[in-house]
């Protein structure tokens, strides 16, 4: 049996533990109601709308950082600032997911789906003055994006069928990109590979050859004059280990292609407070220090949840729901490899029917209720609804009366009358179940699940083990039964086609194969490679849409649950919009305004 070089790398998907052009409206408070969680928000639009410039809104983060690398940095948190500082060719809206123009006002298929033509805005300029054209994006891609020397991951989304994708200048602004097939999901990358100064970046590299750009560009000793982007935000002042000040692109204008409103951004500064842990960064955000909470599993866990929603009024905050985090959720998932299950056992995880009889062992209401407090999904989809792709899936109700009615269809029965169901051949029926032990929620889920699995007469162990251990068994020794994990969510359905494909490399209920098992798993394989050569929205979505409903029947992973996505705002700021779609609400930025502002 293959298996792969770099096990834990590929295993980084699962989760670590842890247009047109808008109308300006006349700037005000924005109405809300009450959304789906006591006590929690939602607008009551989508709708963005114009502002007003003014004002000063203070974030904080957990770390500081000794470059501002865009390319080449593994931060997260350091990418969703750097993120306001540079722009993709593209983007995706920051509320809806959908695809839009950023540098480029258009773009269009041609050669039978092999090319994509982009049209940049004209008007386009980075922070220093200087205009952003083809020659920058040439330079960007063919320089660092397809050099395999540089320190990122990102080389390897400009590969298709392992074949790098090609480009040309066409004009002054406009771009044409040769693709090895039609690839829709291209559309995504291109919102994901930022566009760098040619006239920066070339004489660095020029010097010191790709390692300074490596090293160098960015690095905190060289100062902070040469990060220039074309967003709507430079950075103005980085002090070490206390914080980063963004101001106003003074360049920056009014794009065509996608929603931008007149007199973005509007907030004159976005402060970033550094090297803070998180308790005080809750503090801070109570007592009114700094604007903005992105809520986390631990302050669900710890009660720390229930204080901050009790202190709204005196703190002068609200929290808001953005739907279903795109970060990791909950699932149950069992062992179908050949190679490591016993026959009788395996044909029974093989089997839809004893999966939707487990399904239906999991009393989702109370694991949201009691180990969530209430503040998470109950949902059918492998998809999250942040996505422009997702469809809404029911999953199974809890019905343990339904789930032994299946069990003796499948000839499991007490045979030897311990209380414990038993398979054909008389041998006891019985697994493990198993999960990380630094995932307090999941520890939980684990006790509810196992002792409902008990009660209906299957003699289920639960335990638990190091995170590492758990990817280790999960893609080399196979030494597991079921175990209860997640994966991180994305608003591109091919993002995840190495789970869902027989062939990917995460299709972890049987890893590694070189054909489907069943005929639902071929079906599945089809329509991701439908799904991601249909350039028509409407036609990819409609394959995504059929293999959602697969995987809700079939139930190769079971689903738990989905974590909500909360963050906290001061009040007295419009275009509190919260969506998943953009890490830390950050996308949001450039549209949010003072409405207390004088």
């Amino acid at each position: 049996m293959k298996k792969p070089i770099i096990l834990v790398l590929l295993f980084l998907l699962i989760s670590t533990l842890s247009g047109c052009r808008g109308r300006v409206s006349r700037p005000g408070a924005q109405r809300e109601l009450v959304g789906i969680f006591p006590g929690v928000v939602k607008t009551t639009t989508p709708n963005l709308v114009g502002g007003r410039r003014g004002g000063t809104f203070i974030r904080a983060d957990i770390r500081d950082y000794d470059t501002f690398n865009i390319v080449t940095t593994r931060s997260q948190s350091l990418y969703g600032v750097l993120k306001l500082v540079f722009e993709g060719l593209l983007r995706a809206h920051p509320v809806n997911g959908n695809i839009e123009g950023c540098i480029a006002k258009d773009y269009s298929v041609v050669n039978n789906g092999t090319s994509l033509v982009l049209n940049l805005n004209e008007n386009v300029f980075f922070s220093d003055g200087t205009p952003c054209t083809a020659d920058d994006v040439v330079f960007t891609f063919e320089e660092i994006y397809l050099n395999p020397d540089v320190d990122t991951k990102k080389t390897d989304l400009l590969k298709i069928r392992d074949r790098a994708v090609g480009l040309e200048k066409i004009g002054r602004h406009t771009i044409r990109f040769d693709l090895p097939v039609p690839y829709r999901p291209f559309l995504y990358t291109l919102a994901h590979l930022e566009i760098l100064p040619k006239h920066i970046v070339e004489p660095i590299i020029s010097a010191g050859g790709i390692e300074a750009f490596n090293s160098e560009w960015g690095n905190m000793r060289n100062g902070i004059d040469s990060v220039t982007g074309t967003g709507p935000y430079y950075i103005k002042e980085y002090a070490k280990g206390e914080y980063i000040r963004l101001a106003r692109n003074p360049y920056y204008t009014l794009r065509e292609g996608g929603e931008y409103f007149e007199g973005m951004p509007y907030l004159d500064e976005i402060i970033e407070l550094l090297d803070i842990d998180n308790d005080t960064v809750l503090l801070k955000f109570q007592i009114g220090e700094i604007d903005f909470y992105d809520v986390k599993d631990i302050d669900i866990s710890s009660g720390d949840f229930e204080t901050l929603m009790s202190n709204k009024a005196e703190g002068n905050y609200r929290i808001y729901s953005a739907g279903q985090t795109l970060k990791s959720n909950h699932f149950l998932v069992f062992n179908q490899n050949h190679d490591a299950i016993a026959n009788e056992k395996l044909l029974l995880f093989q089997s839809a029917i004893f999966r939707r009889a487990v399904s239906s062992l999991i009393d989702r209401n109370l694991i949201r209720d009691s180990v969530y407090r209430g503040y998470s999904y109950i949902e059918g989809s492998p998809e999250r609804n942040g996505s422009p792709f997702y469809t809404p899936v029911t999953p199974l109700e809890y019905d343990p009366q339904k789930a032994r009615e299946s069990f003796s269809r499948l000839g499991l029965f007490d045979r030897n009358e311990d209380g414990f169901l038993d398979l054909t051949s008389g041998k006891p029926f019985t697994f493990s179940i198993l999960t990380n032990e630094d995932n307090p929620f999941r520890i939980k889920m684990g006790n509810i699940i196992t002792e409902s699995m008990r009660e209906a007469g299957i003699n289920v162990h639960f335990s638990s083990a190091g995170y590492d251990s758990i990817v280790t068994k999960l893609l080399d020794t196979f030494e597991w039964d079921a175990v209860i994990i997640g994966f991180e969510g994305s608003i591109e359905p091919n993002d995840e086609s190495w789970i869902w494909e027989s062939k990917g490399p995460l299709h972890i209920w049987a890893p590694y194969g070189q054909r489907p098992q069943t005929q639902w798993e071929k079906r599945i394989d089809e329509l991701f490679a439908l799904g991601r050569t249909a350039w028509d929205y409407s036609t990819a979505k409609g394959y995504y849409e059929e293999y959602q409903h697969i995987v809700a029947r079939e139930l190769p992973i079971i689903p738990i649950t989905v974590p909500a996505e909360l963050y906290g705002f001061r009040k007295g700021f419009g275009n509190i919009v919260p969506s998943p779609v953009t890490y830390n609400s950050v996308g949001l930025m450039p549209y949010i305004f003072r409405t207390d502002h004088e």
